[in-house]
């Protein structure tokens, strides 16, 4: 029930947090005026959905050593930072499949230690292919960053296949 309840709710903030992260501030004053300006900024995007997979990890997942869980939110905070349009060819296109492909890839320094490579390797597959699917099929801002930011958290459940 604690692995659900943790799935839902970190689905929905995950979304969310998201997508306040790529809001800007006149975006963020029309659609959620509730919400406090000071917040949106690409960092709460970054620092809470990383922190959401963090703890799930530290939940659910088998304990490793301390070091990769740094490793490892570490590398999931540099990835989730950029749509790699300026470091993949080609230039100025986003490439969101790369975006999930490196999101994903920092789960295998947990998921490897834990014994859940398999598990580890399918949320690679899986998130890198659902979110370049998912923004070429949308091009509402909305839905794409609501699908990516859920999807980042709902594929965690891919790490105890």
């Amino acid at each position: 029930m604690g692995l659900i309840l943790y799935i839902i709710l970190g689905t929905i903030f995950g979304a969310f947090a998201y997508r306040i992260g790529g809001c800007s501030k006149a975006e963020a004053y029309t659609h959620f005026p509730w919400f406090p300006q000071g917040l949106v900024k690409s960092w709460f995007r970054d620092l809470n959905c990383t922190l959401i997979c963090l703890g799930f990890y530290l939940l659910f997942l088998p304990r490793v050593e301390w070091w990769w869980y740094v490793l490892s939110a570490g590398s999931m905070y540099g990835a989730i930072t950029t749509y790699w349009d300026d470091t993949l060819p080609p230039q100025g296109i986003d490439k969101f499949w790369a975006h999930g492909l490196f999101i994903a890839l920092s789960t295998l320094f947990v998921a490897i230690p834990a014994g859940l490579w398999v598990g580890g390797l399918l949320r690679v597959f899986v998130l890198s292919v659902f979110m370049g699917v998912w923004c070429a099929i949308f091009d509402n801002v909305f839905v794409e960053e609501y699908g990516r930011g859920g999807s980042i958290v709902l594929s965690l459940l891919l790490c105890l296949a």
